[in-house]
């Protein structure tokens, strides 16, 4: 998929990743799984291997998220539906793929901030994420589920810097918001999933692996902060000083 074309509307663009998101990451993560040497114990074939787990690791959250039904998500689902659709592309576009990912990727999060930066939009998705965790676990899923309990509690603290704040100064720093928001769903989908009492015992132990993976990799750290005017004002100086010779050393 050519995603330069698909940025004739947000609409398309949303669509585009929501729908075919998963399936680019999917045939990207196996290229370099195929390139893969398994039973090679040297030092970069070990890092190697490290990163396509962690990439593995994002293909299974999102096919988590995408197993679940869509209107399942209630009030969340709009704001949901473009927040995933986000990760989906920037996990793409850290992967090597299509050069349009990083373009929808900025696309993407305006059009998540316009619903996140409404308070009812914004506790809809945390709601959804809690309801998809549901109670403490026992055993290793422990982990992941603590991770994401924390990781709730974080991004309240910084919920008043967000909810009512103009998109246009706060898609400064919306991604890290955007980003945050859909890797708590997506996370708490992955930890949903491995508490199944239908899949074999294996392949249950596979999910809990990747869940405290990605919660490890995606849910952890300071709370996403909103950014400014003064920040952005300061953004473009820097931007225009470099642009302009003699002004930086």
């Amino acid at each position: 998929m050519n995603t330069r074309s698909l940025l004739s509307t947000n609409d398309q663009v949303i669509d585009a990743w929501a729908g075919g998101g998963l399936g680019i990451l999917e045939g990207l993560v196996a290229e370099f799984v195929s390139g893969t040497n398994q039973s090679d114990d040297a030092p970069t074939a070990v890092a190697r291997r490290e990163e396509v787990a962690d990439r593995v690791v994002t293909v299974l959250g999102a096919r988590a998220w995408h197993a679940l039904p869509e209107a399942s998500h209630g009030r969340a689902r709009r704001a949901a539906r473009r927040a995933v659709a986000y990760s989906l592309a920037a996990d793409v576009a850290s992967a090597g793929g299509p050069t349009g990912a990083r373009t929808d990727c900025w696309v993407l999060t305006v059009h998540a901030l316009e619903l996140l930066t409404v308070a009812a939009h914004f506790d809809a998705v945390t709601d959804r994420t809690r309801e998809l965790l549901g109670s403490a676990p026992e055993g290793r899923l422990l982990a992941a589920w603590q991770m994401v309990n924390d990781g709730l509690a974080v991004v309240a603290t910084t919920r008043h810097e967000w909810v009512g704040a103009g998109p246009a100064t706060v898609a400064a720093a919306g991604w890290v918001l955007v980003d945050r928001m859909s890797r708590l769903l997506i996370a708490a989908a992955l930890i949903a999933q491995a508490k199944s009492t239908v899949l074999p015992a294996p392949t249950v132990e596979l999910l809990v692996n990747a869940a405290r993976r990605y919660a490890w990799n995606h849910v952890r750290g300071p709370a996403p902060e909103a950014a400014t005017a003064t920040h952005v004002h300061r953004s473009a100086d820097l931007v225009r000083a470099f642009a302009t010779r003699g002004i930086l050393p």
